[in-house]
């Protein structure tokens, strides 16, 4: 603590370098802390990084320019080239951008080849207040950050990670690990996570698009209660869409408040499935692809999941209506759809009272291959019950009586089991039909 106190000035003192030294290092570490207790944070890393990439063709690692914040709160921006030749049979390593510590009592100014916190370079000053002053010459300090390879001795160095090599190809071309996130304190200096941020931003406006879609597709024939939980998602969807826009837009928002809130986000989609959240990895500096990978995974996951609709509509098939009056009907997947209540929706020019009365015994209900057996004879095909007021999932309609088919019974079994095509037999008591088939749940 003694060495960021600041200096008593007071006059007729005699003033040496090392009082300016001094001010300096308490000013860096008053702001340091400021920031640092403002933040709520303890996260380092780049806030801008740009990579040669053609540089990696033939071996290197070049960075050119960066800015950001060490590990121990040093703000940094490089504008100078750093270059670091990968070593051949380089396998799964770390690339770090490693600078000397501030050490009590060392020197932290010199030549750029030594190993000193600063090195100095001369530049020409222009009084800015009179013309005809000539400029000066005066020795200004930039850091003396370099990139080193993991592994190496980073005694007395100061180090956060850039890259990772995955592999060095014969050729001595470099191949960087995609995945990896570099130390980050704003999302624009990792190429992957913008990336990622836009392809979240492309799901969540599809899946939006296409709840919209299933709600005006069912506002008809759905009821409210069934339509609910498309609002909800909805709602929670278009909570999203502005906030993953405006921080694409923001490029310099915090890699910290990214996190937080795409954990938070998860969470609201974690409540269609449904299922608890779960408590995501601390956000590490060093370690970011541990803790984003897995969170964008499971976005990818909740907005890519397919969502069953729970009310799914059918039409007979009515060309032997006129001639046999049989109604056909093919489902696909009625094999996967034991857990289902199947509806029928009748309307008939005899009216909703008659007809819940007469529709359970003047039609009958079995697999094709089984229909004209049962016809013939007079046998007993799948009950018919008619209910006494439409299912919660569908819209209440006028003038409609709603028929739930018995799917307990065996002749209903063996057409699963067969999966063959629905037949429905009605007889000359109903003049007229109009008939819907619902699959609810």
């Amino acid at each position: 603590m003694r060495r960021h106190r600041k200096v008593v000035w007071s006059e007729g003192m005699f003033i040496a370098p090392q009082h300016f030294q001094q001010q300096d290092r308490h000013y860096y570490h008053y702001l340091e802390r400021y920031i640092a207790a403002a933040r709520g944070n303890q996260l380092y890393g780049f806030s801008e990084l740009q990579i040669d990439r053609e540089r990696l063709k033939i071996g290197k690692f070049a960075i050119t320019s960066c800015k950001g914040i060490f590990p121990d709160s040093t703000y940094f921006e490089n504008d100078r080239e750093l270059i670091l030749e990968v070593p051949a049979a380089t396998l799964e390593t770390d690339i770090l951008l490693a600078v000397p510590l501030a050490i009590d009592g060392e020197v932290e100014f010199g030549e750029q080849a030594e190993n000193l916190r600063y090195f100095q370079e001369n530049i020409s000053l222009f009084d800015a207040s009179q013309a005809g002053n000539n400029a000066v010459d005066t020795p200004v300090a930039q850091i003396n950050a370099r990139l080193i390879m993991a592994g190496e001795d980073t005694t007395g160095l100061c180090t956060m990670p850039v890259a990772r090599v995955l592999e060095c190809h014969d050729s001595g071309a470099v191949l960087l690990d995609h995945s990896f996130i570099p130390a980050a304190v704003q999302y624009q200096a990792s190429s992957l996570l913008t990336e990622r941020m836009k392809e979240l931003q492309v799901l969540t406006e599809n899946r939006a698009r296409m709840v919209m879609q299933r709600i005006n597709n069912g506002m008809d024939r759905k009821s409210e209660q069934t339509l609910m939980r498309e609002y909800l998602w909805l709602q929670t969807l278009n909570r999203w869409i502005p906030w993953i826009h405006n921080t694409l837009e923001t490029p310099q928002t915090s890699t910290w408040e990214i996190y937080q809130q795409l954990n938070v986000m998860s969470a609201e989609l974690a409540s269609f499935e449904p299922a608890m959240a779960a408590p995501g990895p601390v956000l590490q500096s060093h370690n970011m692809q541990a803790a984003f990978n897995p969170l964008f995974n499971r976005l990818r996951e909740q907005l890519s999941l397919v969502q069953n609709d729970s009310v799914k509509e059918y039409d007979w098939d009515t060309g032997l209506f006129e001639k046999r009056r049989l109604l056909r009907l093919m489902i696909p997947e009625l094999h996967s759809m034991r857990d289902q209540r199947f509806v029928l929706c009748v309307q008939s020019s005899i009216g909703t009272a008659s007809l819940a009365q007469l529709f359970p015994s003047a039609c009958k209900l079995c697999g094709l291959s089984q229909i004209a057996d049962v016809v013939r004879n007079g046998l007993s095909a799948v009950p018919l019950n008619a209910l006494p007021v439409s299912p919660g999932e569908l819209k209440p309609q006028p003038d409609v009586c709603y028929i739930e088919i018995d799917t307990r019974h065996p002749y209903w079994a063996a057409m699963v089991e067969k999966r063959e095509p629905l037949a429905l037999h009605v007889d000359g008591r109903l003049p007229d039909l109009d008939l819907k088939l619902y699959a609810l749940g």
